[in-house]
Formats: structure tokens, sequence, C-alpha cells
């Protein structure tokens, strides 16, 4: 049996999601669907936890329009970005004022991450998220 420490080469993954209550629920099942055999157990984890809350956050204060998740992989970070299609003077406040208290689903983004934040002029949130190399 051979452990994978992470993928051999580019991978992406794209995801096109109603904005409804089950949108976590089909997030979560197709990251672990897709990229189970392809990235360390507490990277997918990490990953799952991540985009679930950005996923979640779409639905609970976007505009109702179709969700995008993106996703590209590497040997060291995995890249991603959920869009919700929604104007951007209603895009998340920068990052450190992103996390008021309440905020928790983005705390967690905050803490998983190496990096965050929201694309200039849009509610195009993304992130990076280092492949964990330890298992």
């Amino acid at each position: 049996m051979h452990a994978s420490s992470g993928p051999t080469q580019p991978e992406e993954f794209r995801l096109a999601l109603s904005p409804d209550t089950e949108a976590g629920w089909y997030t979560r099942l197709a990251l672990r669907e897709r990229l189970a055999d392809s990235l360390p157990a507490r990277t997918l984890i990490d990953l799952t936890a991540v985009v679930t809350e950005l996923v979640n956050n779409a639905v609970a204060n976007g505009p109702q329009r179709p969700i995008t998740v993106a996703l590209a992989v590497d040997h060291e970070t995995i890249r991603g970005e959920v869009t919700d299609q929604g104007h951007p003077a209603a895009a998340l406040p920068k990052r450190r004022a992103a996390t008021p208290p309440g905020a928790l689903g983005l705390r967690v983004v905050d803490q998983l991450t190496a990096r965050w934040g929201v694309a200039a002029g849009s509610t195009h949130v993304w992130f990076e998220l280092p492949l964990d190399k330890s298992g």
C-alpha cells in the first residue's frame, strides 16, 4: 500500500452549487469524493472545513445566485475561491474586520488558511491552504 503525500501534478476542482441549505453538505461530499485519494487526511479535513464555511456564508449572506467553488492543488498549496455573484458593495470587509465577535466561520477560515481575503471590487473570497506534509 502506498500512502500519498499529495498530488503528483497540479489538480483542479470546480463545483457549481445552488444557494440553498444543502450547499454545504453537497460541498463536503464532493470534496471527499474527488480529493480523498490525492490529499493528506489532515489537509482534506481542513480544506473541507474552510470551503464549507465559505459556502455557508455565501448561502446566508449572498444574493441567492449560484455559488462557484474553484480549487487548484499543487505540491505545496491549495488555492481556492468561493464566488457568490453578489454585489461588490456587500462584500466582506477587509481581512481583520471580517472576524468580529460571532463570526466563528470566518475565524475557522482565518485559523486554517495561510492567507485569505476578498478580491477587490467583488464577493470572491480566496484562500491559500498549505498541504500537510506530516502524514
